[in-house]
């Protein structure tokens, strides 16, 4: 009996040794969304007084290809537009001739070069529009004032009772004869440099009724128009709008990446998206010229890698984004866009590439799937169609993980560092 066990060898065998590193969690699922065909715009906003006090379109022109290689759609510039003297504090939406250009920045014809690149380069142009006030010093001042709000002395009043806009005089659209200066003035730059859009500051202060009488006429002068409306309202969406500004994603991202619930972020994410009419979008930002006067990426977010991982989340969802020209190069400082100052581009070199890889990643990522989004801990997956998908770790420490079985095309095991991201 004793030589018949030895033959088979029936001793035990030892088990197999598992380590702990081997055993690789799959995040779990906390959002699914239908696929809807929304547009992804990636916009680039330019603040011309980073460009010194003379040639910036000049200046604007010659980064073209930088600016191009982030992965930009859309090259909006900030107003271009000469500003108001009298009352002035160098606010740049505070417009004295909506037909005229800054002579700071250039010339007419510096400007259109300009315009015809970004074209040639296959970016759309974007330009600010204010239409709820002008400059004290705007001929509209002294020639129809009639077209502005006054109070009860019969004196032109600003737009607010605070006195903090006091450098700016308030229209009042009561009057239709403004409608069709401002409407010739908003076309002007269609027809004279074939602009493709406007954002538009202020845009809930100005009357729905001449935004959609305006937004058709500029649609019907130019077939895909894009209109951008600072704005958080949706009912800007009903005048015509393409795009509203969506304030609300930029502070709950940043309590996502302060430790916040990746179940909870994207709770609000699927009722926000649903305010939103596909194919129209809302507008995702990290930071923009009014947001970099309070303090800088790194400052907002933590870190510059913080704010980049977070930037590319939100380039991920489905929505716009816009990145503030200053951003990508690590600006260390606070921003006054009063003030005129010279930016050096090449400032970081490291974070600018990596910006440019991250963006030009995600310039291909397709959307047209069913999203889902899955978490473990700090980090954030989200998939398009089972296929595309984006891993962010928002979290502060290291995450490995296992893609989910509906997910294909990743690899068994995958870690990220701390605000680490992957596009696969």
């Amino acid at each position: 009996m004793v030589a018949w066990c030895a033959a088979l060898s029936c001793a035990p065998k030892p088990l197999p040794v598992i380590h702990t590193d081997d055993i690789v969690n799959a995040p779990t699922e906390v959002l699914a969304m239908d696929a809807t065909a929304r547009d992804n715009h990636q916009i680039y906003q330019v603040n011309l007084k980073l460009y010194g006090s003379s040639g910036a379109f000049g200046k604007v022109k010659a980064r073209l290809d930088d600016i191009k290689a982030l992965g930009i759609e859309i090259l909006y510039l900030m107003p271009v537009y000469p500003e108001g003297k009298t009352k002035a504090i160098g606010s740049p939406y505070c417009i004295r001739d909506f037909k005229g250009v800054n002579a700071s920045y250039g010339t007419l014809d510096e400007l259109r070069s300009l315009v015809d690149a970004a074209h040639a380069k296959g970016m759309k142009v974007m330009f600010d529009w204010v239409a709820n006030h002008t400059a004290w010093d705007n001929p509209w001042i002294t020639e129809h004032p009639e077209w502005y709000e006054k109070n009860a002395k019969g004196e032109i009043v600003c737009p607010t009772k605070d006195g903090t806009w006091s450098d700016v005089a308030q229209l009042d659209y009561a009057n239709k004869e403004l409608w069709a200066a401002m409407e010739d003035a908003l076309l002007y730059w269609v027809k004279t440099l074939g602009i493709d859009g406007y954002r538009c500051d202020y845009a809930h202060g100005v009357r729905d009724d001449f935004w959609k009488d305006a937004i058709a006429k500029l649609k019907a002068q130019k077939p895909g128009f894009i209109m951008l409306a600072e704005s958080d309202f949706e009912r800007m969406f009903d005048d015509g709008f393409d795009i509203i500004f969506d304030r609300a994603m930029k502070s709950n991202m940043r309590k996502l990446f302060g430790g916040g619930s990746p179940s909870d972020f994207f709770a609000w994410y699927k009722t926000d998206q649903g305010k939103a009419p596909a194919p129209k979008t809302k507008l995702y930002y990290v930071t923009n010229h009014d947001d970099a006067t309070e303090g800088t990426p790194a400052e907002q977010f933590g870190s510059n890698e913080a704010a980049l991982a977070a930037y590319v989340l939100m380039t991920t969802l489905n929505g716009s984004s816009m990145l503030y020209g200053s951003q990508e190069a690590g600006y260390a400082k606070t921003i006054n866009f009063f003030n005129t100052m010279t930016m050096d581009w090449n400032g970081a070199t490291a974070l600018t590439a990596a910006y440019r890889n991250a963006l030009k990643g995600l310039e291909g990522l397709n959307r047209s799937g069913a999203m889902k989004v899955y978490a473990l801990g700090g980090l954030v997956l989200v998939t398009y169609g089972g296929k595309a998908a984006v891993a962010v770790n928002t979290g502060k420490t290291s995450v490995t993980f296992g893609p989910p079985k509906d997910v294909s095309g990743m690899p068994e095991k995958i870690t990220l560092g701390s605000n680490e991201y992957k596009v696969f």
